[in-house]
């Protein structure tokens, strides 16, 4: 594994309770200041880890083997990728990516709240849509603000539908879709498949249901940092201020409160964790959000408990 460097040492609990342990694997570096987000991709049968950067509008890309194994990284800036006119100053502060099953990777802008899809193959940006909160009050009422926390999780969904986490201030979980469509509510069954395209219809995306999280899963998850699904299925939220990741409890319908099981802690050097994708070979990929780029990325194991069931190349 290029510039890899292992590590042993022991797993930093912090609550008590149904706690799955993950050990340290090996550390890697990422060439992006700032990592954001992380996804996974097929493109010609090669399983490829994405990562985005909000400190310069790029993609990282690396191929992973069936042993989880990350290989050199490509950077893609704005400068390789076709965009089009009417794209011009959608791009700002990329905070969350996600990948479809036809070689297409979606990023999500905080600043600006644009969703848009790049396809690697032909290094082309081929839809864009915004997203629009003002249909639900009480997430406009935070998400609207200047300055706000928005968007900082991605997960795809059918029918054009889209999941994001909401990072903080409050944090929560956002179904979005075309206008005029009801919610479909978060299952195993509504969110894309392996080998899907995605199918973006139309420019604009309205909020079609907001799951704020409170009680004990807010004392568990401080805040969201990213969403990945693991190859059961499984839907895992990370927390950049609490450390940890947690299995979301679906089916989560619409009007209904978030619950969470199997709160991993992760290990107590990871800081500022922003990244989080599952790779072959029971490999979680979890990076950091750092201002250099040194020894960003961290591959975990699962050690012990019931909290990480066969990772997969899934997003």
């Amino acid at each position: 594994m290029s510039g890899v460097t292992p590590v042993t040492s022991a797993t930093s609990r912090r609550q008590a309770g149904p706690v799955s342990d993950l050990q340290k694997h090996a550390r890697a570096r990422i060439p992006l200041r700032e990592v954001s987000g992380l996804a996974s991709v097929r493109v010609d049968g090669v399983l490829r880890l994405v990562a985005v950067g909000d400190a310069r509008v790029s993609l990282a890309l690396a191929d992973v083997d069936d042993d989880g194994e990350v290989g050199p990284w490509s950077v893609l800036t704005t400068a390789d990728v076709a965009t089009r006119e009417e794209d011009d100053g959608r791009f700002a502060q990329l905070e969350a990516v996600a990948a479809d099953g036809g070689g297409v990777v979606w990023v999500l802008t905080e600043e600006t709240s644009w969703l848009a899809g790049v396809d690697l193959a032909a290094r082309a940006v081929v839809g864009t849509a915004h997203l629009d909160t003002s249909a639900l009050p009480e997430l406009d009422a935070s998400w609207s603000q200047e300055g706000a926390s928005r968007g900082e999780g991605l997960l795809l969904m059918r029918e054009g539908h889209v999941l994001v986490a909401k990072e903080k201030q409050p944090a929560g979980l956002v179904e979005l879709g075309p206008r005029g469509d009801a919610p479909l509510g978060v299952s195993r069954d509504n969110l894309l498949g392996d080998g899907e395209p995605f199918a973006l219809l139309g420019e604009e995306l309205d909020a079609l249901a907001w799951w704020p999280l409170s009680g004990d899963v807010r004392r568990t998850l401080h805040d969201l940092s990213d969403l990945a699904r693991d190859a059961s299925g499984d839907v895992w939220l990370l927390s950049d201020q609490s450390t940890r990741m947690a299995r979301l409890v679906l089916p989560l319908e619409p009007g209904a409160e978030p619950a969470v099981d199997d709160v991993c802690d992760l290990p107590g050097s990871v800081d500022k964790p922003e990244g989080l994708c599952f790779l072959p070979a029971d490999v979680v990929a979890v990076a950091e959000d750092r201002h250099d780029d040194a020894d960003n990325l961290w591959l975990l194991n699962r050690r012990s408990g019931r909290g990480v069931e066969q990772p997969g190349p899934t997003t």
